[in-house]
């Protein structure tokens, strides 16, 4: 026995000196035999060395016995081999069947040909399998085969270690088992929590905390128990922190706090809780001294190996570099992360998304307002290192959060000069496309190095996308009309102020009107809104004039509908109504009234839908022409008007605009059926007036005619019009349409034809009365022109017809930049429009 002592006292001190990775190796390869022998067994191989086997006493009577540990045998091969008993030549652990009057009875837990192993498994399991037994009070062969399978996989875990993992929360109240429960296992220094952490049971963790476990020891990677909890559940985390959140913060020696670790096993509630709890935010990564990932870390990296990279998780920086999920970045801005922090290659967030190709978390970096033109220690801004890539998408993003197209890093190198001289790769080609389209300018002719593609005399501009199908456009009318109405508007120019802004409905395809407005914005060189007198919107236009009324940028509105289409479209149609309530409160104030706002007038649409006939209403923060008649002429005030209305029809009125919230007219204004329920009494304005114009033409006509009439001729100036712009939410690509007749059926096969037609009939019917092109826009046109105004309609055309409710971020993407391109295209007469808004 002082043999058996002495190796066991030399194993734990070269237990010292094996790292944790080694450690992790000798487990894997413990499992592979493990599953190794089991295949074995199915194949009807001999009899696996690790399975426990319920035997006989009177087979080991001639059998040596080489150690003795009370219950437990180490017994030497029998000399000679018995050819009928073949167990007979192994070294072999039996354990005696205890809390029985039959002892002949034993268990045979492991069996091998080499005495090293046998003593060195005899060692493991003599101190640690009798005292389990006798605490749980528990012997049968499914649990003797878990606790070697166990201790086979742990060697060096205690007691409170084994009965922690297997979740027995009731036998730490053994003192055997309590007075083990803050030892460290000698190879890895984890604790009994942390592999009640580990294995994600709550029980276990509060019972460990009830006990007064100490929470802040940490193992020999210098991981926390919270390094271990940031990869488990909220629960734990929030125990844990309750009852001490000293360790919080701590790095560990790979240089990552718990909330790094969190982020990297993309756990979105486990960074919410963290952050809760009290995780530092901006802590970015230490420098680490070595290239090797052991422990915890090493584990998320073979797990997320195709979304991580190891250059991650060395060049330091904020948990928001290591995120690799939207929501994570999200709970983490929310937070308060600095989102534009540097890690040790003056890189951002955004940089290291870019270059991993993380679509989704770059646009969620962008919407949040990450800065796009940074560059990091060579001068490269993310879309230098993007056009280097192969995610067109991700230029195509960064182009339309407005990257600057011409910056130059250190060596003086524009984007477009940065595009690979791989132009045989039609991703390349496109790239260079995309930069071209939307403006990209070539090199100066002092640059050297310049290929075809970046040169001042080069001609070639990379490969457009192929041609969609288009709606027949009759431009000969179109140029006439817009000719004639020049000329009568230089006719008499005097007398005509009012610039007339209108914004289409389309749900998610308002970033399209934002996207246009960005540019019309950057040409004229300040903010649009104080560019027009009246605005009018429907839907989602409806929503974003609201907004930049209330004192939103562009930007922020681009940023708002990025982050409004992840929580408002979330289920089934119709959507909950209360993310998107929540966030038009949020943005457009709680109590902020239609007549709060002073400029410009606004003229928002929709449907009161609780009468028959329906009817359009205008949310307005002004006097509308019947207004004015009745305070002129001394008649029924609105209210007693509105009172009396009330008598005849029992309907009652919309509020005025002194007692309208502006956050309801907006819910009320986009309130598409079948998208959203409907807002109290209102539906959405596009099912009346999706385009606008002819109605607010009508309103502001109606306007004129009243203040002329009642001798307001200054204020009259301001309702006529000058110019009106009309932004559309984009043309889609024309399709054929099949089957679209109605027919009474005569046959099975007429009978689907028939579902079919009805099927293509409602669509046709509600594409009809949402149509905001086509003809409408022509009748606008042909309105303004016989008026003597300046009529601009802007709406791109579509590649793909994009859902109202579109989540994917490459589509909505793809969108943004060929508005930007179609802006682009026409420059010269957004030139124009902007001479007349100045």
């Amino acid at each position: 026995m002082q043999i058996l002592y002495s190796k066991k006292k030399k194993r734990k001190e070269n237990a010292k000196n094996i790292s944790l990775f080694q450690y992790s190796i000798i487990s894997l390869v413990s499992r592979a035999v493990i599953n190794y022998n089991i295949v074995f067994r199915f194949l009807g191989a001999e009899e696996s060395p690790t399975k426990v086997l319920e035997v006989r006493s009177d087979n080991y009577i001639s059998r040596p016995i080489l150690y003795r540990e009370d219950s437990m045998i180490l017994y030497a091969p029998k000399i000679p081999v018995d050819n009928k008993n073949p167990k007979d030549k192994f070294f072999e652990i039996v354990l005696q069947k205890p809390f029985t009057e039959t002892l002949h009875h034993m268990y045979s837990l492991f069996r091998s040909e080499n005495s090293d192993i046998s003593e060195e498994r005899f060692a493991i399991f003599k101190d640690k399998i009798p005292l389990y037994i006798k605490v749980t009070k528990e012997c049968t062969i499914p649990t003797l085969q878990r606790l070697c399978d166990t201790l086979s996989e742990h060697q060096t875990w205690t007691i409170a270690h084994i009965v922690a993992h297997f979740g027995l929360y009731e036998l730490f109240n053994d003192s055997d088992v309590q007075k083990h429960i803050d030892d460290q296992d000698s190879l890895t220094g984890i604790t009994p929590i942390m592999v009640a952490v580990q294995s994600c049971n709550i029980r276990m963790v509060q019972s460990l905390i009830s006990l007064k476990c100490s929470l802040r020891i940490v193992d020999y990677d210098g991981n926390t128990v919270f390094h271990y909890a940031a990869a488990s559940n909220k629960e734990i985390i929030n125990a844990l922190a309750n009852s001490d959140s000293s360790s919080l913060n701590i790095y560990n020696k790979q240089g990552y706090t718990p909330l790094h670790t969190a982020c990297l096993a993309d756990a979105p509630d486990c960074v919410r809780a963290l952050l809760l709890s009290g995780a530092d935010v901006n802590l970015a990564a230490s420098q680490r001294t070595s290239s090797a990932m052991p422990g915890i870390v090493g584990d998320l990296l073979k797990d997320k190996q195709p979304k991580l990279h190891q250059q991650d998780m060395k060049h330091g920086g904020t948990p928001l570099h290591w995120a690799i999920s939207r929501e994570v970045i999200e709970a983490l801005v929310d937070k308060n992360c600095d989102i534009n922090a540097l890690n040790f290659d003056d890189r951002t967030a955004l940089h290291i998304m870019v270059l991993r190709g993380r679509l989704e978390c770059a646009v969620a970096l962008l919407s949040q307002g990450a800065q796009h033109s940074t560059g990091d220690k060579d001068g490269n801004t993310p879309l230098h290192l993007a056009v280097k890539q192969t995610n067109i998408a991700i230029v195509q993003a960064l182009i339309v959060f407005g990257a600057k197209l011409e910056a130059k890093n250190k060596e003086g190198l524009t984007p477009r000069h940065c595009v690979p001289a791989e132009l045989s790769s039609s991703n390349y080609d496109k790239i260079l496309y995309v930069l071209h389209a939307v403006g990209a300018k070539r090199c100066p002719t002092d640059m050297s190095g310049c290929r075809a593609g970046c040169s001042t005399r080069g001609e070639y501009n990379g490969v457009p996308p192929p041609p969609v199908a288009r709606a027949s456009t009759r431009k000969t009318i179109s140029d006439m009309l817009s000719v004639a109405g020049v000329m009568r508007a230089a006719n008499n120019n005097e007398d005509r102020q009012a610039r007339l802004l209108c914004l289409d409905g389309g749900g998610i395809r308002g970033l399209v009107l934002i996207q246009i407005l960005i540019n019309l914005e950057e040409a004229v060189g300040k903010p649009i809104i104080n560019c027009f007198d009246w605005v009018a919107g429907t839907s989602t236009g409806g929503i974003l004039a609201l907004a930049l009324s209330c004192g939103k940028s562009l930007r922020d509105c681009q940023r708002l509908y990025f982050r409004m289409k992840e929580h408002a479209f979330v289920g089934i149609r119709p959507y909950p109504s209360e993310a998107l309530e929540n966030m038009l409160k949020e943005n457009l104030g709680t109590e902020t009234v239609m007549s709060d706002i002073k400029h410009p007038k606004l003229c928002i649409l929709a449907v009161l839908a609780d009468r028959k006939p329906v009817d359009l209403h205008l949310f307005r923060n002004y006097r509308s022409a019947q207004d004015i008649l009745d305070e002129h002429n001394g008649t029924l005030s609105p209210r007693a008007e509105a009172s009396d209305q009330v008598s005849v029809v029992s309907l009652p009125p919309p509020p005025p605009p002194d007692h309208q919230l502006v956050w309801q007219a907006a819910r009320a204004s986009g309130a598409a059926p079948s998208y959203f329920r409907a807002s109290g009494r209102y539906l959405d304005g596009g099912l009346i007036g999706n385009n606008p114009t002819l109605d607010a033409l009508t309103e502001l006509a109606e306007v004129h005619l009243a203040l002329t009439a009642t001798g307001q001729h200054e204020e009259a100036k301001k309702a006529n019009l000058k110019v009106v712009v009309s932004c559309g939410t984009g043309l889609i690509p024309v399709t054929k349409l099949k089957d679209f007749d109605v027919f009474k059926p005569e046959s099975l096969w007429d009978t689907a034809r028939l579902a079919c037609g009805l099927s293509a009939i409602g669509g046709l019917l509600v594409d009809q009365a949402t149509q905001s092109d086509g003809r409408v826009v022509e009748r606008a046109r042909a309105w303004c022109s016989s008026a003597g105004v300046h009529y601009f309609r802007f709406s791109p055309q579509m590649s793909r017809d994009v859902a109202m409710d579109e989540r994917l971020d490459d589509r909505l993407v793809l969108m943004l930049w060929e508005a930007h391109a179609f802006m682009w295209e026409r420059r010269d007469e957004v030139k124009e429009l902007v001479s007349l808004l100045r």
